[in-house]
């Protein structure tokens, strides 16, 4: 990978974690400090278009507010750290298609959307292994017990 191109996934990798981190920190938070608990349920129970009776159910739900928000926080300190890449990349995919098709069909852009924009730069994340690119998959990567379990490997990528 050149030199160009390993600033930009790094600082790609760091745009997008920014993004999940904040989005997930933002609502932890208020799980202590705010009066009220940040909920789904304002979102989720009223959505329209064809998936609005998959997400009804899931309105108030605490489980999917804590999966949400705590797995965004997660998901973005993973790329900011560049630690295990590939997986904090699928689950920030599986988040955002159901965002994606929570909102669909999105308001002012149809079908391509935000959402759809942030799966398709993880994807990318995880296809250039965007973690050994000053991240510590490069560092885990050299561990005895990673070396020694090829599938380890291919989590990594």
């Amino acid at each position: 990978m050149s030199g160009s191109l390993k600033v930009t996934t790094f600082l790609l990798r760091l745009g997008i974690g920014w993004l999940f981190f904040y989005a997930g920190w933002s609502k932890v938070i208020t799980f202590f400090t705010a009066a009220e608990d940040w909920t789904a349920a304002g979102f989720l129970g009223h959505l329209p278009g064809p998936f609005a009776d998959f997400y009804a159910p899931l309105a108030g739900n605490v489980l999917v507010d804590y999966l949400n928000a705590y797995g965004l926080l997660f998901v973005g300190i993973a790329l900011i750290l560049g630690i295990l890449v590939r997986w904090a990349a699928f689950w920030g995919i599986v988040i955002m298609v159901l965002y994606y098709f929570a909102s669909f069909p999105a308001e002012h852009s149809f079908v391509v959307e935000d959402h759809f924009i942030y799966a398709l730069v993880l994807a990318v994340l995880a296809a250039v292994g965007a973690g050994r690119v000053w991240g510590l998959d490069s560092s885990i990567e050299n561990f005895g017990l990673v070396k020694s379990n090829p599938w380890l490997l291919k989590l990594l990528g």
